[in-house]
């Protein structure tokens, strides 16, 4: 009888183990409701993303980072390369601008006149050394898809978010 209870104790303490995920104890990968074995990313600070399709972009790629961003809790609109931000409709209320790191420099330029608070994360694919140095003394966050994960690349848009939070709340305090 009490081998049998025991056996049983023994089994119930092994199901329970192995139906809870105790390794995911303050993982930011973790999202409510959802086990880490899962790798789903909830953004820290969920935004509004406007994406500039890189020129040499395929459709399914594109489809597939709309995807991650609405998994992670981004709202985001894909525009077309060369539209200016003056003819989109509300571009002052985004959080985040993303486009690739040759379009950069021209959107920086256009962000100062229609919404100078906008982040902006340059996207970085297969660069030289020389180009990368470049944009790494430009540009604090980068997207770099041929030498980061997703979940990197999602952090990075994590980290625009806190630095337009911190430089929102340091000039609403100096008023």
């Amino acid at each position: 009888m009490r081998q049998r209870m025991f056996v049983a104790g023994v089994v119930a303490v092994t199901v329970a183990i192995g139906s809870a995920d105790l390794t995911a104890c303050g993982d930011k990968f973790l999202r409510i409701g959802r086990s880490a074995r899962f790798r789903g990313y909830a953004a820290i600070h969920p935004a509004s993303i406007l994406f500039y399709k890189p020129k040499n972009s395929t459709p399914a790629g594109i489809k597939e980072f709309e995807a991650l961003l609405k998994r992670a809790g981004h709202k985001s609109v894909t525009v077309e390369n060369g539209v200016r931000l003056s003819q989109i409709p509300g571009a002052a209320e985004y959080d985040v601008v993303i486009a690739d790191y040759t379009d950069a420099g021209k959107i920086k330029e256009e962000l100062q006149s229609v919404a100078p608070d906008l982040g902006l994360l340059p996207i970085l694919y297969k660069p030289t050394k020389a180009v990368a140095a470049q944009a790494e003394k430009e540009y604090p966050h980068l997207i770099k898809p041929d030498a980061m994960s997703k979940h990197d690349a999602l952090a990075e848009i994590d980290h625009v978010m806190e630095l337009r939070l911190k430089e929102t709340t340091a000039a609403s305090a100096s008023r």
